[in-house]
Formats: structure tokens, C-alpha cells, sequence
């Protein structure tokens, strides 16, 4: 039997460049995945703080606590800006990224 010319398997030089075009794609990625996952985890303490704010609001406004105040895993400042017997501004505030954010809600009675 002839053996085949092309059946003597990958050269070094081919395996480099794949390993190369691996690398490369590696290098691509990372920064998209990482900025993705910190706009994640963003969105996630925006619900959270959400999610406080409008449980404060209605708590204040129906004066009375409604079942129990929703668990975060982000530890939020919560502060009155304004309370009279008629209107509330509350402000939620936490620090991510080395930024603070803040999210403002106001009720009428």
C-alpha cells in the first residue's frame, strides 16, 4: 500500500497559529464578559433599590408596614428628603464600581 502524502498529521506552525488565533479571541472576550457582567450585577441593585424605595413609599403612604421589607444583598442608605402629611421624597442611595448611585422616589396621599 502507497501511504497518502497528506496523511503525516499538523506541522508545529499550524498548531502555533491556532494556539495564536485562541489567544487572541481569549484577549477579545474577557473585557466584553467582564463589562457584562458589571452592568449585570448593576441592574441587579437597581431592581434591589427598586424595590426599597417603592416599600418605604407605600409603607409611609398606607401608614401602616406592609408584610416585610424585601431582603438585599447590597447594603443601601435610605434617606427622607422630605416628609409632610401630604408628600414624601425618599432617596436610596449605594456605592458600586467605586461610584455612588442613587435612585429617587417621591408619594402623595
Amino acid at each position: 500500500m502507497k501511504k497518502l502524502r497528506d496523511d503525516r498529521g499538523i506541522f508545529l506552525t499550524e498548531a502555533m497559529v491556532a494556539i495564536s488565533i485562541l489567544t487572541l479571541l481569549m484577549l477579545v472576550a474577557m473585557p466584553i464578559l467582564m463589562q457584562t457582567y458589571r452592568e449585570r450585577q448593576m441592574l441587579k441593585q437597581k431592581n434591589e433599590a427598586l424595590s426599597l424605595l417603592r416599600y418605604h413609599l407605600l409603607s409611609w403612604k398606607t401608614e401602616s408596614p406592609l408584610l416585610s421589607e424585601p431582603a438585599t444583598r447590597t447594603p443601601f442608605q435610605i434617606e427622607w428628603i422630605e416628609r409632610d402629611d401630604h408628600s414624601a421624597y425618599l432617596s436610596v442611595a449605594w456605592d458600586y464600581g467605586g461610584r455612588v448611585h442613587q435612585l429617587f422616589g417621591e408619594a402623595r396621599k
